[in-house]
């Protein structure tokens, strides 16, 4: 890992510890700033794995999933998504984020949940607003995900860019207590647009068509104190 990526992994324990609940903004901020300058190499794995030639071979997962480290704060990953896939559309429920394409060129299509009065909503079904759709490259800002805003999302490695890297940093956890609820569950949804222009959220089973090979990295300095 390079000196800025101890740099993000630093501004991330101090932003995600609840200890700092207080300082959460200006951390957040900070944070993302520095995952704005964020770049492939900063993770130091074989760019070989970000080439079309990676993912031209028999058996080959749609997508490259390359775990770097995570504790009961936050986690941080990197997804490389072969040309033209779609990550399914899920949830972080209650959660921050951040995410910086760093290869490739990538969509990312948001919807926010909406209260209705007159649109039916159950917690397997519920309407939402859908966000416009933001394209990034490795030049780009990270995008910010929040409990609330854009909370839903799918990411497509958009055709004629080669496979489409990103990072993502997350806190709280998946697996992490969400009170009262028990543990932070990834789910998945399909869209659904109703004869009035509505559109709502049902969830899923996991798609099939879903599942990733998986690199590990375990950098001495993000090795776990808690």
């Amino acid at each position: 890992m390079s000196v800025h990526f101890a740099k993000i992994a630093q501004q991330a324990r101090q932003t995600f510890d609840p200890h700092n609940i207080l300082q959460f903004a200006t951390n957040f901020l900070s944070l993302q700033k520095l995952v704005d300058e964020m770049k492939f190499e900063d993770i130091q794995v074989n760019p070989e794995v970000l080439s079309r030639r990676s993912f031209d071979v028999p058996d080959k997962a749609p997508c490259t999933y390359i775990h770097i480290y995570e504790c009961p704060i936050f986690s941080m990953n990197v997804f490389i998504l072969a040309e033209n896939y779609t990550m399914p559309l899920h949830d972080h429920p209650a959660m921050h984020g951040l995410l910086k394409c760093i290869g490739g060129r990538i969509k990312v299509q948001s919807f926010t949940s909406i209260a209705s009065e007159t649109a039916p909503s159950s917690k397997d079904m519920f309407p939402v607003h859908v966000n416009a759709p933001m394209d990034f490259n490795a030049s780009s800002p990270a995008a910010v995900l929040t409990p609330n805003e854009g909370n839903f999302h799918e990411i497509t490695a958009i055709a004629g860019g080669g496979p489409g890297a990103f990072f993502d940093i997350l806190g709280p956890p998946y697996d992490s207590p969400l009170p009262p609820f028990g543990k932070r569950k990834c789910s998945y949804f399909r869209k659904i647009n109703d004869l009035s222009g509505n559109w709502f959220l049902q969830k899923t089973p996991t798609p099939s068509h879903y599942f990733c090979d998986v690199i590990r990295i375990t950098p001495d300095f993000l090795k776990d104190d808690d």
